[in-house]
């Protein structure tokens, strides 16, 4: 490997690292990331945007002009926001949502005076409802903002909590009860300390600063060097491009288009590279080793997390006596979370058993589910859950 090379693995790696919570904070809300768009934030966020992007399979990255204050400049823009909470337990049901109703009735008016209190006026004042809910014998709730329909009537507050449940973890329980475990409502003043400055349409060339050679995942590219405040709204850079401004530095990667907004922020348009698989090197890469682990590790770990919050045993809820892992083709484990490690050497042996008795009659979307000691199963109250992927 080249100095370059070496140097470029390293980006790799770095990048793959910020990946994986990302991955981990998106799916656990039950979303996914290349339904998104990639918000940058600091200084050198931009720098890294393109290739994390890419990895996520996102298609747009959003850089504010101000990204690298962008705290400072937040607190200039950020609403004053007065928060109230008050404990209510019962069973969800038309009397609990009326007296529900009540409560919030008097927590609005307490937030609306503390921001009258502050100088607002009652025009710029909103205000937001919510119920805490989660279903009976679980302790995982989630925070339900009042439903509306448009025209302003509300909706059912179970109906949502429903659909949020399924979202985040990908199921309903029928025949369960719902709690309301608190009351929440929130005011909102609005403020007007900042505002955005739009910029001018234009057309023609900018002036380039100056010219480099940097180095991509593919080799050296000449790549022109902008200030942002040379652009107006509407231009339109093809990478590869460095864009700086006093507090910021944009890589735009080969590959990439910048277009500058109204507002004069950046938006990135990522182009997908699909790479032509290569035949299996006798040597491993070590940079694709360790990206992968990181990918494999993460899944694993996803996993254990859903596990655990979908769970109703104290067993795996809180002494988390349970063990998640991958395993290839021929049942050799490529990546474990950290969990209770002695499940761990049963599974593989679970796992090939399934593979040779089941053989070629194994399908999308087929879930085993085992015990049995002579399948390779350790102790009777252990279930393994094997689920086949297929490429």
């Amino acid at each position: 490997m080249t100095v370059e090379e070496i140097a470029q693995g390293y980006v790799n790696v770095a990048n793959e690292t910020m990946c994986r919570p990302i991955r981990q904070l998106t799916e656990m809300k039950g979303h996914e990331t290349k339904n998104h768009s990639l918000a940058c934030f600091g200084g050198a966020g931009p720098q890294h945007a393109c290739a994390i992007a890419r990895s996520l399979g996102m298609k747009e990255v959003l850089i504010h002009r101000f990204c690298g204050i962008l705290s400072a400049y937040g607190m200039g823009m950020a609403d004053v926001v007065e928060e109230e909470q008050e404990p209510y337990s019962a069973v969800y049901g038309p009397e609990s949502v009326l007296e529900a109703s009540n409560r919030e009735a008097t927590l609005l008016d307490l937030v609306k005076k503390k921001l009258l209190l502050q100088g607002f006026k009652e025009e710029n004042i909103t205000t937001e409802t919510y119920l805490n809910l989660r279903y009976e014998g679980t302790d995982t709730a989630i925070m339900v903002k009042c439903p509306l329909n448009e025209d302003g009537s509300r909706v059912d507050y179970a109906v949502e909590f429903v659909n949020l449940f399924q979202q985040e973890y990908g199921f309903k329980l029928q025949g369960r009860n719902i709690l309301i475990c608190d009351v929440r409502v929130r005011g909102i003043g609005v403020t007007n300390i900042l505002k955005p400055q739009a910029l001018e349409p234009g057309s023609g060339a900018t002036k380039i600063e100056g010219q480099y050679k940097v180095y991509f995942g593919n080799g050296w590219h000449d790549t022109p060097l902008f200030k942002l405040e040379d652009f107006t709204y509407g231009h339109v850079i093809c990478g590869p491009a460095i864009i700086m401004n006093g507090n910021s530095t944009v890589i735009v990667e080969p590959s990439c288009k910048a277009i500058i907004t109204k507002y004069g922020n950046i938006k990135i348009e990522i182009e997908s590279i699909h790479k032509v698989t290569e035949v299996a090197k006798e040597v491993a890469d070590v940079v694709q080793l360790s990206i992968f682990n990181h990918r494999f590790m993460g899944i694993a770990e996803q996993m254990g997390r859903t596990l655990q919050r979908t769970s109703i045993s104290t067993n795996i809820k809180e002494r988390l006596d349970f063990s998640c892992a991958l395993f290839g083709p021929d049942s050799g484990l490529v990546a474990n979370a950290p969990h209770v490690p002695v499940h761990l050497g049963a599974m593989s042996s679970t796992v090939k058993w399934q593979l040779n008795y089941w053989s070629d009659n194994l399908n999308e979307g087929d879930v085993l589910v085992t015990n049995h000691p002579c399948a390779g199963g350790s102790h009777l109250p252990d279930i393994t859950v094997v689920t086949p992927v297929f490429d």
